[in-house]
């Protein structure tokens, strides 16, 4: 943890304690190369917090003060893992690499760029296993296995029915993810809204890049898409 006692940065008091806290923590996370540090602010130091802080303010001010955001992200900041397969190509990754070190403690990214039939495998995993019973239970056995048979040629009503047991998912070959435009971010559910929130905070402080668009979905995971 990087103890502060007081404010840290541009135009700041700068106690040498705090100062060299800070240089410290700075190197941990690769934000400034390896150097002694006496205590003084200088170039180095002030360039990583603006580093830090680009990955959620439109305007560093270089400035932290004391268990307000910038020092609350230093101490969680962090890398998470993108799940085995899972791609990220050009903007996606850029996204995720913006997001990714703000993200709660177990967070990890379950998707990016898929395929129209990657798409269709996730939406039959919806209807024959994941609410399969919940499916049944709403719409009935005998509707059920009638797409079922046919899977399909019965995409549009099986997509009809995972959406109705409120699982949101576009129609394969129209998501968001099939044109290289969406993240989906895993991880316990008690850290959804964590998720949710940082997302958005990154979103208003890059709105040329990440749409703002985020949803919460049923499934676990938090969707978000970039322009």
């Amino acid at each position: 943890m990087m103890t502060l006692t007081q404010a840290v940065g541009k135009g700041c008091p700068n106690r040498p304690a705090d100062v060299k806290s800070l240089h410290q923590r700075l190197m941990d996370i690769g934000m400034i190369p390896c150097y002694v540090s006496q205590g003084s602010m200088d170039d180095k130091i002030l360039k990583g917090i603006i580093e830090v802080q680009t990955h959620f303010m439109r305007n560093p001010d270089g400035v932290i003060s004391v268990n307000r955001t910038t020092h609350r992200f230093l101490n969680t900041w962090s890398i998470k893992k993108v799940s085995p397969g899972v791609q990220l190509p050009g903007k996606l990754l850029t996204a995720w690499d913006l997001v990714n070190p703000l993200l709660p403690k177990g967070s990890y990214c379950t998707s990016g760029y898929r395929s129209a039939e990657h798409q269709r495998r996730i939406l039959h995993r919806f209807y024959k296993t994941k609410y399969k019973s919940t499916i049944i239970a709403k719409y009935g056995k005998t509707k059920y296995d009638a797409a079922l048979a046919d899977m399909l040629a019965h995409e549009d009503e099986i997509l009809s029915m995972v959406r109705g047991v409120g699982q949101a998912i576009a129609k394969p070959g129209r998501s968001a993810h099939q044109r290289g435009k969406a993240i989906d971010v895993g991880g316990p559910s008690t850290i959804d809204n964590q998720q949710v929130k940082v997302i958005k905070l990154v979103a208003r402080a890059h709105p040329s890049l990440l749409s703002g668009k985020v949803i919460k979905e049923r499934n676990g995971c938090v969707h978000f898409e970039i322009r």
